[in-house]
């Protein structure tokens, strides 16, 4: 199994010390088979709690990554531990296909892990502070990042009330709001207060959401489409079903190793056996 030393952009506070460093392994055919058994069942935000889970081997001095550790992660940090998997697990290319919102032309663009993933943030700390001013107000706010908890909680709502999902995260993120002229504390979270609040958040935290900027060849239109890699390594190792028991069967029928043994492999290592495999048989063949 290979393992892979990676970076968090944000980090996380892990027995008393902010730590960004990570270990992550690429997926192997058990969790392959767990996505494909169980993947469709989780929401997104659950899907990669498990995943992450399931491959993180380290961060910082814990060596046993739990499914609470996997959802404390803030989002940016989820999404940068995702590319870094799939470029693990299938290389650095990802073949993407976009419809320009203009003239719904289809653009084919091939993008690479590397170009996507953020360097570390300048700013270490699980509580920020700001300044919110409206008309003649002003508040004074304590928060912290959405992190993959509140992704989970908020995914029942997205589909129904997104308003309300979107309110939700800002009920658990924000500890404190002042109004800074009275001194008093505010409830609920004004409007423009939770507007400003979610570009704040952005600007923190800007791996949580991959925005590619794009002109169609057609027309000429610009314009900007999300990227979000949680959805796309998904449907890539739902595409790769059919692979996956071609590769079990060739396997076990040369070798003679159990299902199990089989899937304990990576997908690198299954293709390094079937291409000793692929070249046995063709120096067996008569010439």
């Amino acid at each position: 199994m290979d393992f892979t030393d990676v970076n968090l952009p944000g980090g996380i506070r892990l027995e008393g010390s902010w730590r960004r460093d990570a270990v992550l392994r690429p997926l192997a055919g058990r969790d392959e088979v767990f996505l494909l058994q169980q993947g469709s069942a989780l929401s997104p935000a659950a899907r990669t709690t498990a995943v992450l889970a399931r491959c993180l081997c380290r961060i910082g001095p814990v060596s046993t990554i739990t499914a609470e550790i996997a959802r404390s992660l803030s989002i940016g940090d989820r999404e940068a531990l995702l590319l870094h998997l799939r470029r693990l697990t299938l290389g650095e290319k990802m073949s993407c296909v976009f419809r320009c919102p203009a003239c719904a032309e289809k653009l084919d663009l091939e993008l690479e892990v590397s170009e996507l993933l953020l360097a570390p943030y300048a700013h270490a700390s699980d509580v920020h502070e700001t300044s919110v001013r409206f008309n003649d107000a002003s508040y004074r706010v304590r928060f912290r990042l959405p992190n993959g908890a509140d992704q989970e909680r908020a995914a029942t709502l997205v589909a129904s009330a997104p308003q309300s999902a979107t309110e939700l995260i800002l009920q658990h993120c924000v500890q404190e709001i002042v109004d800074e002229q009275t001194g008093e504390p505010v409830q609920p979270v004004p409007a423009p207060v939770a507007d400003a609040l979610a570009d704040k958040m952005a600007e923190l935290d800007p791996q949580a959401e991959i925005l590619l900027d794009q002109r169609c060849p057609a027309c000429g239109a610009p314009f900007q489409t999300p990227f979000d890699i949680a959805d796309y390594f998904y449907q890539e190792i739902c595409g790769r079903e059919s692979e996956l028991h071609r590769e079990i069967h060739l396997l076990a029928f040369h070798y003679h190793w159990s299902e199990r043994d089989i899937l304990r492999l990576t997908r690198r290592g299954r293709l390094r056996y079937l291409d000793l495999i692929s070249a046995q048989l063709s120096e067996s063949r008569p010439q």
